[in-house]
């Protein structure tokens, strides 16, 4: 008997969609030192496209660097799936308790034994630190070695020639979603071939 086939998860991004996201509630109800710009339109700030893929892929979503939490509050909004962000450094400035579906661990992910089934069943994970090429190198490295099966966003491609050179190297399947995401540029990778990411 054959296995049966992963169905292809298919997520169509439009800048219209995007930026009629209420960002604005949200913000003043969770406020972060980065208010102002969790409600700036897509191709401006990343938050409304993280928030919008994490409520697509349907699953437990990861980020490796929380700093105040404000990408993590993002991805929480519209999932009652788990947001397990990671940092090294205790950055966030508030209790975000009363969101219930984020995980904040100071922990290096890669050793985080207690929580190594969420690298196994996410279907995204974002990487927001610390854009000097070498982490980003790193990280990319390990996904494979885990074999990692969905999409991984990393911000700020273009931000620094570190960062540039490490988006040109990588031998995976990628789109540049700069247009949706961060000025400073957003990328997509695609670990696995059953997600599908149309641009309109």
């Amino acid at each position: 008997m054959k296995p049966l086939k992963k169905q292809t998860m298919k997520i169509t991004l439009s800048n219209n969609v995007l930026d009629s996201l209420d960002m604005v509630g949200p913000s003043v109800k969770y406020p972060t030192p980065y208010q102002t710009y969790f409600v700036l339109d897509s191709g401006i700030e990343h938050y409304r496209l993280v928030r919008y893929l994490a409520s697509k892929v349907d699953t437990d979503v990861i980020e490796l660097g929380t700093h105040a939490g404000t990408s993590a509050i993002a991805m929480s909004l519209d999932t009652n799936h788990t947001i397990l962000t990671y940092d090294i450094v205790e950055e966030k400035t508030r209790d975000y308790s009363e969101l219930s579906n984020i995980t904040f661990r100071l922990a290096d992910y890669r050793s985080d034994d207690q929580y190594r089934s969420f690298f196994e069943r996410s279907r995204m994970i974002f990487i927001d630190a610390p854009h000097d090429g070498a982490f980003e190198r790193d990280c990319f490295a390990w996904l494979k070695e885990q074999n990692f099966k969905g999409i991984a966003v990393w911000d700020d491609i273009h931000l620094n020639d570190p960062m540039r050179h490490f988006w040109r190297d990588i031998d995976l399947p990628k789109l540049d979603v700069t247009k949706y995401g961060h000025i400073t540029g957003t990328g997509i990778v695609f670990f696995s071939n059953d997600i599908e990411i149309e641009l309109q």
